[in-house]
C-alpha cells in the first residue's frame, strides 16, 4: 500500500496511530470523511493491483448488470464501472412468508426483466430431498431447486447465471477462505480458546459462530458453549475445537463444491456451525481479497500464505483493506450509520483480529476502510431523462453551502425540486427496496455521474442519500 494512497484518502494519521500505539484494528468509514468522490476513485484506479470488493449476496444479478435494478444500481456503478468487484456472500436465506429471508437479491427465485419466477425448493428430510413450501426461509447452501425437471444445487443455479454476465468478475468469499483452509482451521481454534476466556464468553462465541444450520435447511441464531474438551452447538457435541472448526468449513464447501456436499450430506453432522459475517469479513481482509489478481493458494509447491508477501501492507507493518459496503453495512450518515459504524462491531472485529495478530505470523494489524457504495444511488440511469441535470443543480447548491450543512441543504432543496425527479430515481430511496420484480419493462442502462458528483466529499454524498431517505420515508 503506497504512502500516496494513504495520504490521498486521509489515512496517514490512522497509519501513524496503528504503528506507534501498537494497535491491531482501526475502522475508518469514509462516508464520515471529507475525501472527494473523485479523489477516491482516482486513487483506487492508480494503485497497482487494488480492486476493492463490493460485498453482495448470492442471487439475481442479471438486472443489476443491465442497470435496471432500482436501488441496486449502485452495484452497477461500482462493479460495472470498474471501481470494485462483486465478492459474493452465500450464507443467506431464501425469501419466504416469514421474516428473515433475503428479500433484496431474492435467491429463491429467478428474476429477469423485472419478472420473478419462484423456484420449487427442496431440502433433505433425513432420507431424501422433499419439496418445501415457502412459509419459512431456507439456508441457501442446503437447498436444491427443481430446474427443468432436475434437482440442482441452488448455489449452482445462481452461480452459473452470474458467471455468464459479461463485464463482471464474481468471486465467492468462500473460495478465498477455503484457499487457506488449514490456516483458517488453526485460526478458529485459537479464537475459540480465546472466546472461552472472555468476560462474556457467550457473546464472544456468538461473534465467531453466529448460526447453526440443520440439514433440512433450517438455520438460526445458536448457542455455542464448551463441554469438557469439546463444544455443544444446539444439542450436538463436537469432540474438540478442531472438530468444530473443521465442521465450520463444511458450509463454505457447500458453496464452492455443492455437488460434492450433497453427495456426502447423509454422512455430515446433523448441525453445522456457520461462521459469523464479521469473522469471514475479517479473514477475507487479512487474506488480501482487495487484490483479487494476487492469488494466495494453499495447493502450490511453495504456498504463498504469508501475508507479509501480500500487497496492501504499509511500511509500518499493517494491512490496509478497502471495502465497498452497501446500505446495511455503510448506511448513509448522519441519518443511518450502518452496522460498521457501531461500537459493538468495532469491538468484535478488534477481538477477532487481536489474537490472530498475536499468534500468527501471517496476520497483520488491520486498518479496515469502508467505502460507502450507496453514494452511487445519486447517479441516475442514462435512460432516466432529465434526472442528471436536476441532480447537478442539487450538487451545485450543496458544494456552495458550508461543508457540514449538506443534509439540511438537501432536505430544503428536495422540498422544492422533488417533483422534477423521475419515479424510478425516487423509488431507490424507499425503505425495503431490492431488485424490482413488479413486471415493469425497463430498458438496460448505464449509471450517469451528474456534473459535480465527483466534487462532492463522501461525507456530503452520504448526507444527500440520507436526505433522500428522510424525504421519502
Amino acid at each position: 500500500m503506497s504512502a500516496r494512497l494513504l495520504h490521498e484518502l486521509g489515512l496517514s494519521p490512522t497509519a501513524e496511530a496503528l504503528t506507534e500505539r501498537g494497535g491491531v484494528f482501526a475502522p475508518v468509514h469514509l462516508g464520515t470523511r471529507d475525501v472527494r468522490v473523485g479523489t477516491l476513485l482516482d486513487a483506487v484506479h492508480a494503485e497497482p493491483g487494488l480492486l476493492p470488493p463490493r460485498s453482495g449476496h448470492l442471487g439475481n444479478w442479471e438486472d443489476i448488470a443491465l442497470g435496471r435494478s432500482g436501488p441496486m444500481d449502485f452495484n452497477t456503478a461500482v462493479c460495472g464501472g470498474g471501481h470494485g468487484f462483486p465478492l459474493i456472500y452465500g450464507f443467506t436465506q431464501t425469501e419466504a412468508e416469514e421474516a428473515g429471508g433475503d428479500d433484496v437479491y431474492l435467491p429463491g427465485s429467478l428474476v429477469e426483466g423485472g419478472r420473478r419466477r419462484p423456484l420449487p425448493l427442496h431440502t433433505w428430510d433425513g432420507r431424501a430431498f422433499v419439496r418445501r413450501d415457502r412459509s419459512r426461509p431456507l439456508f441457501c447452501p442446503l437447498v436444491r431447486a427443481d430446474v427443468d425437471g432436475e434437482l440442482t444445487p441452488l448455489v449452482e443455479v445462481h452461480w452459473r447465471r452470474m458467471r455468464a454476465l459479461t463485464g463482471y468478475r464474481f468471486e465467492l468469499e468462500a473460495t478465498r477462505l477455503l484457499a487457506h483452509a488449514p490456516l483458517v482451521t488453526d485460526m478458529l481454534c485459537v479464537l475459540l480458546a480465546e472466546a472461552g476466556r472472555k468476560e462474556n464468553p457467550r457473546r464472544a462465541f456468538a461473534e465467531l459462530i453466529s448460526h447453526a444450520a440443520r440439514l433440512d435447511g433450517r438455520v438460526g441464531r445458536c448457542e455455542l458453549r464448551p463441554d469438557g474438551t469439546g463444544y455443544l452447538l444446539d444439542g450436538h457435541r463436537f469432540g474438540s475445537a478442531r472438530e468444530l472448526a473443521e465442521a465450520a468449513l463444511l458450509p463454505l464447501r457447500a458453496l464452492t463444491e455443492p455437488r460434492w456436499f450433497f453427495d456426502t450430506l447423509s454422512a455430515l453432522p446433523p448441525v453445522l456451525p456457520v461462521m459469523s459475517h464479521l469473522l469471514t469479513t475479517v479473514l477475507s481482509a487479512l487474506f488480501g481479497v482487495d487484490y483479487p489478481d494476487v492469488r494466495q493458494r494453499a495447493d502450490v509447491p511453495e504456498p504463498v500464505t504469508a501475508l507479509s508477501r501480500a500487497p496492501g501492507l504499509t511500511d509500518g507493518g499493517f494491512r490496509v483493506h478497502l471495502h465497498w459496503g452497501a446500505r446495511a453495512m455503510a448506511g448513509c450518515p448522519p441519518r443511518r450509520g450502518g452496522y460498521f459504524g457501531r461500537k459493538s462491531t468495532a469491538r468484535a472485529m478488534r477481538g477477532i483480529t487481536g489474537p490472530l495478530v498475536r499468534d500468527f505470523a501471517e496476520a497483520h494489524p488491520l486498518c479496515f476502510v469502508l467505502l460507502p457504495a450507496p453514494v452511487f444511488m445519486l447517479c441516475p440511469p442514462g435512460t432516466s431523462a432529465g434526472d442528471a441535470e436536476v441532480l447537478a443543480g442539487l450538487f451545485k447548491t450543496t458544494l456552495s453551502a458550508p461543508g457540514d450543512q449538506a443534509y439540511e441543504t438537501a432536505l430544503g432543496w428536495l422540498a422544492g425540486h422533488r417533483d422534477s425527479l423521475s419515479a424510478y430515481l425516487l423509488d431507490r430511496f424507499r425503505d425495503g427496496s431490492g431488485v424490482p420484480h413488479d413486471g415493469a419493462s425497463r430498458e438496460p442502462a448505464v449509471p450517469v455521474e451528474p456534473d459535480g458528483f465527483r466534487e462532492l466529499t463522501l461525507r456530503q454524498a452520504s448526507a444527500l442519500v440520507a436526505a433522500f431517505e428522510e424525504a421519502l420515508a
